[in-house]
């Protein structure tokens, strides 16, 4: 499911964006897609630090991310990274 938002880009993240968009020759709307992705991707890293050094629970991890422990392993599994923070 996609969800439409409205948001207004401030320096220098707009620069970043039309930079993009004129170097890749894609669209604004792409631009800030790839961007958010890369913010989930480094949010999502740093969960999963914060939850392999045990300083989180496998639930909590999930909740921060807004999707179920049944999603989370599913894309744990996808990255080829544990779901458990077991040593070894």
């Amino acid at each position: 499911m996609t969800k439409t938002v409205a948001i207004e880009l401030v320096p220098p993240v707009d620069r970043l964006v039309e930079h993009w968009v004129k170097d890749e020759q894609i669209s604004s709307e792409q631009a800030v897609q790839e961007l958010i992705a890369l913010g989930f991707e480094a949010r999502l890293r740093d969960l999963y630090a914060r939850y392999r050094r045990a300083e989180c629970s496998f639930g909590y991890l999930a909740e921060a991310l807004g999707m179920s422990t049944w999603e989370l392993t599913h894309l744990l599994e996808e990255r080829g990274w544990t779901s458990h923070n077991l040593p070894g």
